[in-house]
């Protein structure tokens, strides 16, 4: 039950969370019985928002540890 304010905290503070691990260290986001199942996606697009970075370059833990590393599909405009 963490919120966004303290993942914000955790992203603006002198030597700011950059990765998910770095907001898990700094604020416990994670460490739920679901392992980032449910709040990782939701972290992955507030460190988007916050630092900013593209959502591909944003890993678990530093360089290598990226999740997205491609497209699915094209999405069509609706």
């Amino acid at each position: 039950m963490i919120t966004e304010g303290e993942i914000l905290d955790a992203i603006h503070r002198p030597l700011g969370a950059r990765s998910l691990d770095g907001v898990k260290r700094r604020t416990r986001a994670g460490m739920g019985r679901c392992q980032s199942g449910f709040c990782s996606p939701k972290v992955m697009e507030i460190l988007k928002k916050e630092v900013p970075m593209s959502v591909d370059k944003i890993g678990k833990n530093g360089v290598g540890s990226e999740f997205i590393v491609g497209e699915n599909k094209e999405l069509e405009d609706e």
